[in-house]
């Protein structure tokens, strides 16, 4: 966050802001240089090494300070309308401070917490150049991850000065928005979100895309990075194109984001799929509204958001069982690049349960007591971490 010597002026009015705020000195960590390593998804901070990532980046000591606040400030930059992808990074790296334990809350699935408490999370980003619906969609996103973290959330703003207002969680809606179709797509340009390195389940459901459409489906992965200016550049030429992705901190894995930074406005449809672990797809929604946004942004017809949940687990499951969830996931998109568009009763039938009803939370207890949703038998494997004493954190990603 800027050269050494005299710091940017937006640091000195929001550093004096924030000491106005809170009676108590800062610990400023920098982040804006620093490499932060994306989320594979590789479940080794809740199985080898419990509460603590294996990535051994720069983030490692400013998780350190992250657990040992009460309050955490994360100054942020967007891109493309929503949190930049080193942001994004960061709260997706934070999930091993919880454990892969599952309870119900609000008929919606929540990581059960490793600590007693944890630090109150204070945004702070700066809304020149974003329309009020991307404004809006930033603040719900935020605020909804928040509350998943078992924190407060709060945001600075400014009104003639800088001044912290609370935030307030509430219910995503199931907001599925299809456009008119277009024409029957005579090739598909799929880009594969998936960060894990092998065994990714959006890679055996894009391959079993491909065994339908053969040639009229393109898969792109990308981890493949070093084809990413290529593909950034073909994509403005690219007539029809979708993400599929699992979902990470209710929103795109962070190398996703940092692809969509460098894409530019095309003609074109664009379309998106996201599959998740969680059963339930109010869990997406908050992402949902975002790629709405997003297509308004790079002025491309919006054919929708399918989402898909309970997916997590697939590849354990006997062949059978996975051919009939992967079914109606390859027919939905057989579909789109034969008609056009997505099938509304056909993205509302994969989206099912939106929440979990009471008689799915007494199953849901019922399998728990017993020991069957611990299948990966999560209590004989992690280790209590002792929680550590507070302070004040700034993290400043400008």
């Amino acid at each position: 966050m800027g050269d050494e010597g005299k710091p940017p002026l937006i640091e000195v009015q929001l550093y004096d802001a924030i000491e106005n705020l809170y009676d108590e000195p800062l610990n400023v960590v920098k982040l804006g240089d620093q490499m932060i390593t994306p989320c594979t998804g590789c479940w080794t901070c809740w199985i080898r090494t419990p509460g603590q990532c294996v990535m051994k980046d720069q983030m490692a000591n400013s998780y350190l300070h992250y657990v040992n606040s009460d309050t955490v400030i994360i100054v942020i930059d967007t891109a493309q309308g929503f949190i930049n992808h080193q942001a994004k990074a960061f709260l997706d790296r934070a999930i091993p401070h919880y454990h892969p334990y599952i309870e119900i809350i609000d008929g919606e699935c929540h990581h059960v917490a490793r600590y007693e408490c944890y630090p109150d999370m204070v945004f702070y980003f700066d809304n020149k150049g974003l329309i009020n619906q991307e404004e809006q969609v930033i603040e719900d996103y935020l605020c909804r991850t928040v509350y998943h973290y078992k924190s407060k959330a709060y945001r600075i703003v400014k009104d003639g000065h800088l001044q912290l207002r609370a935030l307030e969680p509430k219910k995503a809606n199931n907001t599925f928005v299809a456009s008119a179709a277009v024409q029957s797509m005579e090739k598909l340009v799929i880009y594969n979100g998936s960060p894990r390195r092998s065994g990714s389940n959006s890679t055996l459901i894009l391959k079993k895309v491909i065994e339908a459409l053969g040639e009229r489906v393109e898969i792109r992965d990308l981890k493949k990075r070093d084809k990413w200016e290529v593909w950034a550049e073909d994509f403005k030429s690219e007539k029809d194109v979708m993400f599929f992705m699992p979902l990470y901190v209710h929103a795109m894995p962070s190398h996703v984001m940092e692809f969509i930074e460098k894409l530019q406005p095309s003609n074109g449809s664009i379309s998106f799929f996201v599959q998740s672990g969680f059963p339930e797809s109010s869990q997406s929604h908050y992402l949902e509204a975002y790629f709405q946004q997003l297509a308004l942004r790079l002025r491309r017809t919006y054919l929708g958001t399918a989402i898909k949940g309970g997916v997590e687990g697939l590849q354990m499951r006997p062949m059978k069982a996975q051919e009939k969830m992967i079914e109606p996931i390859v027919k939905t998109i057989v579909n789109l690049v034969l008609e056009g568009n997505f099938i509304p009763k056909n993205i509302q039938q994969l989206s099912r349960p939106v929440r979990l009803d009471k008689g799915m939370k007494i199953l849901y207890l019922l399998f728990t007591k017993f020991g069957l949703i611990n299948y990966f038998f999560w209590d004989q494997q992690l280790k209590k971490i002792k929680h550590m004493k507070k302070g004040l954190t700034v993290l400043t990603y400008l």
